[in-house]
């Protein structure tokens, strides 16, 4: 009985060392043959253009899995000179690194039987990727696919997935000018799945860049604007292909001054933004328009955020006009084919700061709660044909209490950016309003009850007009002047007592009589703004609806022109 167990036991071991001879001498032969492909199909593939270049190599036949150690892809700057010579260098040079590539599941026999790739995994660990992207080259070879490029080599890749985590990218970008644009992302996860290289697979609309799907995370995101006044950030960004969808945690961007820095760098007058929007949700968005690069999105939709502007009037006005730069035509200027259909945005804050001219006060209007639904925010000029509206219903809580809606409705491809503007404000106590008008106005509002203001207004970047109605009562006014010790404020006490016997309107409709409608007509001055043309027509019915303009003349009459308040500003 021991004998038969010694002989078991000897043939057991003697096949054991076979098999794990034979597995030794197999791998070693077959990364002595890998190691030779390798190098070779890199040279012959790029036109002896990229070198490869990598440490130890660790081949198991018997699982399949396969590591290689400090792998670098690196141009040849000769080569890739002499292939600009014969205007046959490639617009995308590349130059990669990563400390292990990874490969799992691996039918190595199908290379080289079949000149098949096929793995369960490749896993990129640590990887760095530079691109240059120069768009002064010349490249009159003739086209090819990837496929088309290595098929004579390898018929077939098929790899379930790819990952490359975490992924540092340099992008830089040579313009036909010279000059250059950098984006660098670090800490960038891609997941790449059903990976497959064929002649079928290469005409498959279903795939991107012969991928079934994938996903791209980055958690940060920096870059700063072309005028070094700010930094755009984002984090949280994760692009899912299957669900053709992004989602951004937090959109921001911020000054790189404070305002004093930003009056004093600038030295003109400049609206200086603070935006961050936060939980960004951006559906329909195709791979394949990126790759083409347009941005067309069925949906985007955001949840919170706020918007802060800050203007200092007692800075000079900057040379130049605004005409050509309504939101309209600014839209139209884009270079990059853009198409959103519906945009909805959600539980914004909004304000508006601004210095006074003489600078010595400062006033502030709010938007709080802001939200609405934009439609149609295109420059494809097949979409402005089809629909040429621009439609934004928006709502607000203007200050505290007034609950205000506008609905804006810009015309597309418009040369002279045409526009309407329709809105109503109801149920606010004007006196919200002394924080802009003290201040600025060096009018305090005492007492006025805003029932409704309803406004419809057309016009362009040269005028508008229309028609208001503003529904108010109990309005009392003070006119304020600077007291001599810089204290505060002081009322004109004949102005104002004149302004509401006599100057103004206290009401409207005023007992017995019928409410009044005003017809407002306002030029623009080419130095403005949009928004400065809406607000200037709706305050011109205003004042029409109130009665300031006989109030202004009171003041000049008792003060002279100098000391007038500004109502018309």
């Amino acid at each position: 009985m021991k004998k038969h167990w010694k002989i078991i036991l000897t043939v057991t071991g003697i096949l054991i060392l076979a098999v794990s001879g034979g597995a030794w001498y197999l791998n070693m032969h077959w990364k002595r043959v890998l190691d030779k492909e390798l190098r070779r199909y890199v040279m012959e593939s790029s036109d002896s253009l990229y070198t490869l270049t990598y440490g130890a190599i660790d081949l198991n036949l018997l699982t399949g899995s396969l590591v290689i150690h400090q792998v670098a892809l690196h141009p040849d700057s000769v080569v890739y000179q002499r292939l600009v010579q014969e205007q046959r260098a490639p617009a995308l040079l590349y130059n990669a690194r990563t400390s292990r590539l990874q490969v799992t599941r691996m039918r190595l026999w199908r290379y080289f039987l079949n000149n098949e790739v096929n793995a369960g995994g490749f896993a990129l660990v640590d990887p760095e990727i530079t691109v240059v992207e120069d768009q002064r080259s010349i490249d009159t070879s003739k086209p090819e696919s990837f496929y088309e490029a290595v098929h004579k080599d390898i018929r077939r890749f098929n790899i379930d997935r790819l990952i490359l985590a975490p992924l540092k990218l340099d992008f830089t970008q040579i313009r036909k000018d010279g000059s250059r644009a950098v984006v660098r992302l670090d800490q960038l996860d891609i997941d790449i799945r059903h990976l497959e290289i064929d002649s079928l697979s290469q005409h498959d609309p279903s795939r991107f860049l012969y991928a079934r799907t994938f996903d791209i995370n980055l958690d940060r995101w920096s870059c700063r604007t072309p005028d070094s006044l700010y930094e755009l950030r984002m984090k949280d960004i994760c692009l899912h292909a299957a669900d053709q969808a992004v989602n951004i945690g937090e959109a921001r961007l911020d000054p790189r001054f404070s305002r004093e820095e930003f009056d004093r760098t600038v030295g003109a007058q400049q609206d200086r933004f603070e935006i961050s929007f936060r939980n960004l949700r951006l559906d329909g968005i195709s791979p394949q328009n990126l790759l083409q690069q347009q941005v067309i999105v069925r949906n985007v939709n955001i949840d919170a955020g706020e918007l802060h502007i800050y203007r200092n009037r007692s800075l000079p006005m900057p040379p130049g006009d605004k005409l050509g730069q309504f939101p309209n035509q600014l839209l139209m200027k884009l270079k990059t084919p853009l198409r959103i259909d519906t945009l909805f945005a959600n539980s914004v804050d909004v304000s508006y700061t601004e210095v006074s001219a003489h600078g010595r006060g400062m006033g502030k209007v709010q938007f709080q709660h802001a939200g609405g639904l934009l439609r149609n925010i295109t420059n494809i000029d097949s979409a402005v044909a089809a629909n040429p509206h621009c439609i934004a219903d928006l709502h607000a809580v203007l200050m505290q209490t007034g609950k205000l809606k506008v609905r804006f409705d810009l015309m597309l491809g418009d040369p002279a950016g045409a526009f309407n503007v329709s809105g109503q404000l109801n149920n606010m106590d004007g006196r919200e309003f002394n924080a802009l008008t003290k201040p600025l106005g060096q009018v305090e509002i005492r007492s006025v009850r805003i029932q409704d203001l309803e406004f419809n207004i057309s016009g362009d970047e040269r005028k508008a007009s229309g028609t208001l109605k503003l529904l108010y009562s109990k309005l009392k006014i003070a006119v304020l002047r600077e007291r001599k010790d810089a204290s505060g404020n002081e009322r004109k006490g004949l102005v104002s007592l004149i302004a509401n016997l006599l100057a103004i309107r206290n009401a409207n409709p005023m007992p017995g009589e019928a409410p009044r409608t005003v017809k407002p007509l306002h030029h623009r001055n080419p130095r403005k703004s949009f928004f400065n043309l809406i607000w200037k027509t709706i305050f011109t019915g205003v004042k029409e609806t109130v009665g300031t303009s006989m109030l202004t003349k009171l003041e000049k009459k008792e003060t002279g022109a100098a000391d007038s308040i500004s109502l018309k500003k």
